[in-house]
């Protein structure tokens, strides 16, 4: 009986089939419909995911940083260098430092563009920038700038800027091949100070040029010493560029009357400066595949109010650097000589230092290790002698 039931049911459907209208397939406009219903039950689903994600749990929850202006671009960065030291006083700016480790730079930056040509940069260093000893905090201002770089050929910019003198002072501190840089450019050259600069490229960025009109009186001091201004301009000129070969020549100069300006070790009273200097310098850059040479020579004419340690006196200073990739890209080889005379009027004060390095890329300058070893003589000095240095630098 039961099987009788199951054929009876089996014929009548079969019948059934046979005997109904097909269905019509669904049109291409319900097919879309549907598929937009789809859509916005998935985004409905996101929507309420992320609101979970950032409410029910905000220890895991994801932040986002937003900009608070209407920046076309927001980047956020800074580096940190690392450093170790032991020995004696390789030049003056060791005098009375022991072994030691601390952080030579540590900088965040925020830098960004915006509309009509615009770009900036606030940049903040947390140690201060010192080799002396420093204690306490060290905070403060570094680059800061607002820049206009509509035409290739002048961009100007206002803020804590650099002169335009010393082509190794103009270098970044991240890509400079020794740790530290030389004796005359620390006491010739000037730091960062509220300016305001023009720079450009010409004729195919064959020549290029910088001018810098600075208050004059250092980093992070909004007043003016004396109501004048610091001037100073930079000419290069590159008749030589390919990938694996580049020359460049520099000329550079600096005006400036100062009151009470620091500048060590030339002899004036608290190493302050008033008076009136000219500065003049002369480089070259030249890469050739792995092979990296650069020399550079300063001089400054001094004209102290009190004439001490005299009415009016020169200083000068070079260095010769070699650098060669002993491994392409990883390990770099540097030697370095170097002198400094505070007073070419008098004999026998003249420091001069030989430095030997090592660098090791493990990430480009994003991640590199460095060691110098400096054979410094200091006319005078008890405590003169080599100098071991170290460091680590990050760039994030």
């Amino acid at each position: 009986m039961r099987k009788k039931i199951l054929l009876l049911a089996f014929a009548a459907s079969l019948l059934l089939s046979g005997s109904l209208p097909a269905q019509p397939a669904p049109s291409i406009e319900e097919r879309l419909q549907s598929l937009e219903q789809q859509v916005q039950s998935l985004a409905q689903e996101n929507a309420e995911l992320k609101k979970q994600l950032g409410s029910s749990n905000p220890s895991a929850a994801a932040t986002s940083v937003a900009p608070g202006g209407k920046e076309d671009k927001l980047v956020v960065g800074g580096f940190l260098q690392g450093q170790a030291e032991f020995g004696r006083s390789a030049d003056s700016r060791w005098s009375g430092v022991r072994d030691r480790f601390f952080f030579r730079r540590a900088r965040i930056y925020l830098a960004g563009a915006v509309a009509q040509d615009f770009d900036f940069k606030a940049e903040l260093d947390l140690q201060g920038n010192s080799l002396s000893a420093g204690t306490g905090l060290n905070a403060r201002a570094n680059e800061v700038f607002i820049n206009w770089h509509k035409y290739d050929f002048a961009n100007l910019r206002f803020g804590q800027l650099k002169p335009a003198y010393g082509a190794e002072a103009l270098m970044s501190d991240t890509k400079i091949a020794t740790i530290e840089r030389s004796l005359s450019s620390d006491r010739l050259a000037d730091s960062r100070q509220l300016a305001i600069g023009a720079a450009g490229d010409l004729f195919e960025k064959k020549v290029s040029y910088l001018v810098v009109v600075a208050n004059g009186n250092g980093a992070n001091v909004s007043a003016n010493d004396n109501s004048k201004f610091q001037k100073s301009a930079r000419v290069t000129f590159t008749p030589l560029t390919t990938a694996e070969n580049k020359l460049t020549f520099g000329l550079d100069g600096l005006w400036s009357d100062d009151s009470g300006v620091s500048k060590p070790d030339l002899g004036f009273t608290g190493n302050l400066f008033t008076g009136r200097r000219a500065m003049a310098g002369v480089d070259a850059q030249w890469t050739f595949g792995p092979l990296d040479l650069s020399a550079e020579w300063l001089r400054g004419t001094f004209r102290p109010v009190g004439a001490v340690p005299a009415a009016e006196f020169a200083a000068e200073g070079w260095h010769v650097t070699a650098a060669c990739f002993l491994i392409p890209a990883t390990l770099q080889a540097v030697i370095r000589e170097q002198a400094f005379d505070p007073n070419t009027a008098l004999g026998g004060n003249t420091s001069s230092t030989l430095t030997f390095g090592l660098n090791y890329f493990l990430k480009g300058d994003d991640l590199k290790l460095m060691v110098d070893y400096l054979q410094g003589r200091v006319p005078g000095s008890p405590t003169d002698g080599g100098r071991l240095l170290a460091r680590c630098q990050v760039l994030f």
